[in-house]
């Protein structure tokens, strides 16, 4: 059982190793992030892993860096206090693609629901799920890109459809 003194000390450790890689970040480019969300824990670019992201959680409530990135707009935040829009429906298709594929070849689920928020137009998530339905097999293509790849071809497939349908094109703010 963790006392409080060694909970400091972990704290202290971590925060210790966040500032080596401090003077690194200027150079780093704002890139996709994972669970741990936006903040100084997501410039980090080698804590992409699920051990990283324990990591970029903790850094970024040891520093308030999200709370100051939310407010700011920096750090992979914006100034609304929302993540970056296309991303956080990259990383929700992502974590969620097996899934979201077998609710698309059914038309209907709350993953779907999920992504019809993500996309600005979650009133419309039976027409969202009919579209995903009928274009089941031109949105989850198989490919051999990776992870991150290929959340974005799905949702570049996903937006072109929404584009080329008259009701959703004018609802969805994707």
């Amino acid at each position: 059982m963790l006392t409080i003194k060694r909970f400091i000390i972990s704290i202290f450790h971590i925060t210790t190793i966040s500032l080596i890689f401090l003077p690194s970040l200027r150079s780093v480019s704002a890139e996709p992030y994972g669970m741990a969300g936006c903040g100084l824990g997501s410039m980090v670019p080698v804590w992409k892993n699920d051990i990283g992201q324990i990591l970029a959680a903790t850094t970024n409530g040891s520093f308030s860096s999200q709370t100051f990135g939310i407010t700011s707009g920096t750090s992979n935040c914006t100034t609304d206090g929302l993540v970056k829009r296309e991303i956080a429906q990259e990383v929700f298709i992502a974590y969620n693609e097996e899934p979201l594929e077998l609710e698309t070849s059914v038309g209907k689920g709350e993953r779907i629901r999920a992504v019809a928020s993500l996309l600005g137009c979650p009133k419309h998530a039976v027409e969202l799920g009919k579209l995903m339905k009928e274009n089941h097999s031109f949105l989850f293509a198989k490919s051999n890109s990776s992870l991150e790849t290929r959340s974005k071809e799905i949702l570049t497939r996903l937006k072109t459809q929404i584009a080329t349908d008259t009701n959703l094109s004018l609802v969805c703010n994707n």
